[in-house]
C-alpha cells in the first residue's frame, strides 16, 4: 500500500509560475487526447497494460511532436489510471455488487464477480458479449443471462456518469528521470538546510527549480500541483507503507458516529471532541450562509448596478470561505487521525505510530469490524442532522482507517449495520424494535420476558456488529427488509424454545411475538404503549435504515383496532 504526502514550496516568482502553468496546460491537452482515445470499450484491454497503450498511441501518431516525450508518456499513463479509477467508481456507486449478491448465487454469482475484476471483460459486457471463464462451468445460456443483467446495469451507470475528461489544468505527473532533488547547507539564516526539487521545463535543457519549505524524502513518481492564482506549488510524493508485525490482540468492533469518531463494544469512545468540532463547523456554515443570502438579496434589490457589484465583490467572495472550510476540515482530520491511531495502536498512539515506542502485537486488534458507510445517501429527518451529515468526512474516515489498519497489520471487515442500534445484544434475547432506542440510550422492551438490557445505543450497535462478523445469514449486501425478517425469525425461535416448542398463538405481531396488548394486557414493563415515539435517526449507521417506526406490538394493535372499527361501521 502507498500513501501520498504533500510537500509545499516557498512562494514562487511570476516567471516560474508561468512556466509551470504552460507545462500543466500542455500536459492536460495531451492527457485529454489520450482519455478520448480510451473511450471506446474495445480499447479497455490496454487498461491493464500501460506500456502497451503507450506504444499503441505512439504508433497511431497521437504523440505531439513539440512536447517532451517523457512528459507525454506520463500523460498517457495518467490517462490510463484515470479511466481505471472511473470504472471502479462507476461500479462502486451503482451498487452493482449488492445487486449481484441479491440476484444470483453459486457459480453465477462467482462468474459475475470475476467479470468485474477485468476491465477488458467490463468492456466486452458493454458490447453485448459473454466472456468465458476457464474454471467456471456455466452453460452459454447461463453466462448470457448473467451478462444481460450486467449489461443493463453497467450501460445505465456509464451513461449517467459520462466519460472522464481533463477539465482541470492544475497538475502534471513526473517520473524519476524528469526531476532531481538536493539539499543545500546554509551558513546564514534559518533554517540551516534548504531542499530543492528541479523539474523539466518547457524548453529543452532548461529546468525549473522549486525550493521546498521543509526537508523530506522525495523519490519515485511525483505530482506537481499548482492552482491558478496561487503563489505556491505542491509536490505530492507517494511512499510505500511498511506493515508491522501481525496483530494478535482481541477483536474490536466499531460503531461510527457524529458525536465521537467511534464507540467500541466495551463502551470506550474515541475522538470525543469530534461532535463539538462538527457542530461548530455546521453552525458557522449555517450562519455565514444566511448572512451571505441577505447580502445577495440586497445586490438583487439594489437599483444602482455599480454599488451592487461593489457589494458582491467585497462581501461574496469565496477565498476566505474556502480557507475557513479547509481549516475546519483540518481540525476534523486531526481528531479522526488521533482516534484511529488510538484504536489501532493502543494508548500512547502519537509516539507509537512514529516508532518511538515499540509496537506490541498483542495491543493491536487482530480484526476490526466496522459498519459499512458506502450506502449512506440522501437527507436525514431534520435539517440540523442533514447539515451535520454533510460535514461528516466519511471518505476521510474510511481512508485513514484503511491506512492505519494496514500499517498495524489489523485486517478490517465491513458488515451490515441495519437495526444494530434497535436489536438487543443479549444472546438469549435479540428482540428488535424501534421502541428499544430512545435518543442515545437503549432499553430492551421485550414483551415476553423481562430482559431489561440497558446501555448506550452506540455500544449496543458495536456489540451487534461484532456478532454479525460471523453471521452467515446477514451479509454486507442483505437488504434491510430481509435483515428485519431474519432477526424476527431468530427471535421467534428463542421464544418458542423458552415455551418448550409451543407454537405462537394467533394474536401475534409480524415477528412472531405474542402481543399482550391485543389481549388487553400490559407489558412486562408495566405500561401499555400507545403511539410510537419518533427517534432521532443515527447518521452513524447504527441503523434504523428503512426501519418501520412502529414496533411489532404496535402493528398488531393497530390491525386489531381497525378490524373492530370496521365491524362497528358495518353493524351501524
Amino acid at each position: 500500500m502507498r500513501r501520498t504526502v504533500r510537500l509545499v514550496t516557498l512562494p514562487l516568482n511570476r516567471a516560474k509560475r508561468d512556466q509551470i502553468a504552460g507545462l500543466e496546460r500542455a500536459y492536460a491537452e495531451a492527457k485529454d487526447r489520450f482519455l478520448v482515445l480510451l473511450a471506446p470499450t474495445s480499447k479497455w484491454r490496454y487498461l491493464a497494460n500501460k506500456r502497451g497503450f503507450r506504444d499503441f498511441a505512439k504508433a497511431e501518431g497521437f504523440y505531439p511532436k513539440d512536447m517532451n516525450v517523457h512528459l507525454v508518456d506520463q500523460a498517457a499513463f495518467d490517462a490510463v489510471d484515470t479511466w481505471v479509477r472511473h470504472i471502479e467508481s462507476v461500479v462502486a456507486t451503482s451498487d452493482l455488487k449488492a445487486r449481484i449478491s441479491r440476484r444470483f448465487s453459486g457459480e453465477r454469482r462467482h462468474y459475475a464477480y470475476s467479470l468485474l475484476k477485468s476491465y477488458a471483460d467490463v468492456g466486452s459486457i458493454l458490447r453485448g458479449e459473454a466472456p468465458e471463464r476457464p474454471k467456471i462451468t456455466l452453460s452459454d445460456t447461463e453466462r448470457a443471462c448473467v451478462c444481460r443483467f450486467l449489461h443493463r446495469r453497467l450501460r445505465d451507470a456509464f451513461e449517467k456518469a459520462g466519460n472522464p475528461r481533463a477539465c482541470l489544468i492544475r497538475s502534471l505527473s513526473l517520473d524519476e528521470t524528469m526531476y532531481s532533488t538536493w539539499v543545500v547547507e546554509q551558513e546564514q539564516g534559518r533554517p540551516a538546510r534548504r531542499q530543492y526539487v528541479e523539474i523539466v521545463g518547457p524548453e529543452k535543457n532548461k529546468r525549473i527549480v522549486l525550493p521546498l519549505a521543509g526537508i523530506s524524502r522525495v523519490s519515485g513518481n511525483i505530482r506537481v500541483v499548482m492552482d491558478e492564482g496561487s503563489e505556491r506549488a505542491f509536490v505530492h510524493v507517494a511512499y510505500e507503507i511498511t506493515p508491522l508485525e501481525k496483530a494478535t490482540g482481541p477483536k474490536k468492533a466499531l460503531d461510527w458516529g457524529i458525536t465521537e469518531v467511534a464507540t467500541d463494544e466495551d463502551g470506550a469512545r474515541y475522538g470525543e471532541g469530534y461532535g463539538r468540532a462538527l457542530q461548530g463547523i455546521s453552525d458557522a456554515n449555517t450562519g455565514k450562509g444566511r448572512r451571505r443570502g441577505k447580502i445577495w438579496s440586497l445586490t438583487k434589490a439594489e437599483a444602482e448596478p455599480k454599488k451592487a457589484r461593489r457589494i458582491a465583490k467585497r462581501n461574496l467572495g469565496t477565498k476566505k470561505q474556502a480557507r475557513r472550510r479547509e481549516g475546519g476540515q483540518a481540525s476534523l482530520r486531526t481528531i479522526t487521525g488521533a482516534a484511529l491511531k488510538e484504536i489501532v495502536y493502543g494508548e500512547g498512539n502519537h509516539t507509537r505510530a512514529r516508532g518511538a515506542v515499540p509496537q506490541h502485537p498483542g495491543e493491536r486488534p487482530s480484526l476490526i469490524v466496522h459498519e459499512d458507510l458506502s450506502h449512506l445517501r440522501g437527507k436525514a429527518r431534520s435539517k440540523k442532522l442533514s447539515r451535520l451529515a454533510s460535514a461528516w468526512m466519511r471518505s476521510e474516515l474510511e481512508g485513514r482507517m484503511t491506512v492505519h489498519a494496514y500499517r498495524g497489520c489489523s485486517p478490517t471487515k465491513a458488515v451490515n449495520a441495519a437495526y444494530t442500534s434497535q436489536t438487543c445484544p443479549e444472546p438469549g434475547c435479540g428482540y428488535v424494535s424501534s421502541e428499544n432506542r430512545n435518543g442515545d440510550g437503549f432499553h430492551c422492551r421485550n414483551p415476553h420476558w423481562d430482559c431489561g438490557r440497558q446501555g448506550g445505543a452506540d455500544q449496543v450497535a458495536a456489540m451487534n456488529l461484532a456478532s454479525r462478523a460471523s453471521d452467515h445469514e446477514i451479509t454486507l449486501f442483505t437488504p434491510h427488509t430481509e435483515v428485519r425478517r431474519i432477526l424476527e425469525v431468530k427471535f421467534q425461535r428463542r421464544t418458542e424454545s423458552r415455551t418448550g416448542g409451543a407454537s405462537v398463538p394467533s394474536g401475534t405481531a409480524g415477528n412472531g411475538v405474542r402481543t399482550r396488548i391485543a389481549e388487553g394486557m400490559a407489558t412486562t414493563h408495566g405500561r401499555t404503549p400507545s403511539r410510537p415515539r419518533r427517534h432521532q435517526s443515527d447518521v452513524g449507521g447504527a441503523g434504523n435504515a428503512g426501519a418501520d417506526s412502529r414496533s411489532p406490538v404496535h402493528t398488531a394493535r393497530t390491525g386489531e383496532t381497525q378490524r373492530l372499527e370496521s365491524e362497528k361501521k358495518r353493524n351501524a
